[in-house]
């Protein structure tokens, strides 16, 4: 049974599909508006990465790289978006097609494992405990084929982003989406990913107490997912530009990476080793909590970028720029 109802269940499996897309989104800007060249895009990618296997070695306190965090996908999808932008743009579209195509094709030929690779795995493997370090073949597997976030099809999910990003920015005027045409693709994505999710709704399986619908991640769930991020995309830009309300969103985005290794430090190093279950209204309390003082670690950071003249790089790419 699982541990969540399932509109939370819901709510819950669009928060990765949002992050990875504005991954890709900001690829694109730095394509077109920064000039920034792909070493530089390929050096990022390559710290996010490194930023998700300090968070698995001292947060989870597992071996990294053996399965597929977020931020590995991440770190991968970089410097392969902003490649991809250099194809012209109906070769872009058949190679997100072509992910989403040959996914279940991936999983029909090499299966799916529900429960992914262990999470459980120590960096110290005590004598007689019947762990063991995966093979060679299963940590591919993860990495392509049935992590947490595999490479097919998630690797689509970003490139959307940076199609996304392209339309955005691919001109000399910044193009907001308060048109007609953007809230009809949106909704029409909105339509036919509802619908093929409908049919085929995948096994949907819980991992390790994570409720999120996209293990495994069918394409209705991401056709559905684009439209979403395309509908808050063209709400948002309907909003006044200096919307005071909006600040603590704006905030929290430009330090997102800090904020997401900071937040799951709180989580796996002072809330699970409590583990406590809440009824939902105590949960939802708490979460609040966890969420404003995230915001306020943000503030924070603003007031430390602006402060603080000459930063080193790797101070910019962790608390942003």
């Amino acid at each position: 049974m699982s541990p969540a109802p399932d509109w939370f269940r819901f709510l819950s499996s669009l928060a990765a599909p949002l992050f990875i897309v504005t991954a890709g989104m900001m690829v694109a800007l730095s394509w077109t508006g920064k000039g920034r060249s792909l070493g530089y895009i390929a050096l990022r990618g390559g710290l996010v990465i490194l930023a998700g296997a300090f968070l698995q070695l001292l947060a989870f306190d597992t071996i990294p790289f053996i399965d597929m965090d977020v931020l590995y996908l991440i770190g991968f999808s970089l410097p392969v978006a902003y490649l991809y932008l250099g194809l012209p743009e109906r070769k872009r579209w058949i190679v997100i097609v072509a992910i989403l195509l040959l996914t279940p094709v991936l999983w029909m030929g090499f299966g799916y494992n529900q429960d992914a690779i262990d999470p459980a795995i120590s960096l110290i493997l005590s004598p007689g405990s019947g762990t063991s370090v995966p093979g060679i073949p299963d940590i591919v597997k993860s990495w392509f084929i049935d992590g947490w976030f595999p490479i097919f099809p998630w690797l689509a999910v970003a490139l959307f982003g940076a199609e996304i990003g392209i339309y955005r920015w691919g001109k000399d005027a910044v193009r907001t989406f308060r048109y007609n045409k953007e809230g009809l693709f949106a909704a029409g994505l909105l339509v036919a990913g509802g619908g093929l999710w409908g049919l085929i709704p995948g096994a949907q399986y819980v991992r390790v107490g994570y409720v999120e619908l996209f293990y495994p991640p069918v394409a209705g769930l991401l056709v559905f997912s684009a439209g979403f991020f395309l509908l808050v995309l063209t709400v948002l830009d309907h909003l006044p530009g200096q919307y005071s309300l909006m600040d603590p969103l704006r905030v929290t985005g430009e330090c997102s990476l800090a904020i997401y290794l900071l937040h799951y430090a709180i989580i796996e190093k002072i809330i699970c080793p409590l583990d406590i279950r809440l009824p939902l209204p105590e949960f939802f309390f708490w979460y609040f909590v966890l969420l404003a003082s995230m915001i306020l670690v943000a503030y924070l950071l603003r007031y430390i970028r602006k402060s603080w003249r000459h930063q080193p790089f790797i101070v910019r790419f962790l608390i942003g720029s």
